[in-house]
């Protein structure tokens, strides 16, 4: 088997188990769901889990490994313009817009157990990385600037999930995704205040 025949084969196994873990909380709720429930909806065991992820709720909660390539690739697209904190909203919106279909579902759990309620905005955590690392490209000589720009933009986009009702649609967290940074004012990395 080829490396890229192994890595297709490692992200189908990732994204059964987690879509398996979904729809079994769901139906059970998180605490009624184990390591084997999943296994055995899936055909694997609970080796296979374990080499997908390292706990039930990072089954759930755990980013598509998929989604650094995307994040990666909307940061090289982002327009250059004269107003960096529009391109970094370019770049959230995006990557909002773009998000897993099972978000929605996701955050239902999260929000409906107590012991869940913070796992999605820690592991989320590499969005504001990937954000840091575009800003400190775009603004080598002020690290400081760049780092103050992308942790605006990821205190908003959280601001914004944890805002959001999951009762409404998807559509809905976009609009909170663009609103959020909207409402915020920032200066221009490498710029002195007056």
């Amino acid at each position: 088997m080829t490396q890229s025949a192994r890595e297709a084969s490692r992200l189908a196994t990732w994204r059964a188990l987690r879509e398996a873990t979904v729809r079994l909380v769901t139906e059970r709720g998180f605490a009624a769901v184990t390591v084997d429930d999943v296994a055995a909806a899936t055909g694997t065991s609970r080796r296979t889990f374990f080499d997908s992820f390292p706990t039930e709720a990072a089954a759930l909660f755990d980013p598509d490994p998929e989604l650094a390539g995307r994040l990666q690739r909307l940061t090289g697209e982002a327009p250059v313009t004269d107003d960096p904190w529009a391109d970094l909203r370019w770049i959230c919106v995006s990557f909002v817009r773009w998000g897993p279909p099972d978000t929605i579902v996701v955050h239902r759990l999260g929000a409906a157990s107590g012991e869940l309620l913070g796992y999605p905005v820690q592991v989320h955590r590499h969005v504001e990385t990937a954000l840091e690392v575009w800003a400190l490209r775009r603004f080598p000589d002020d690290p400081l600037g760049a780092r103050l720009l992308s942790a605006a933009a990821g205190a908003a986009l959280g601001t914004a999930f944890l805002t959001w009702d999951p009762a409404t649609p998807a559509e809905e967290f976009v609009r909170l995704a663009d609103r959020a940074p909207a409402a915020v004012t920032v200066r221009r990395p490498g710029t002195e205040e007056t």
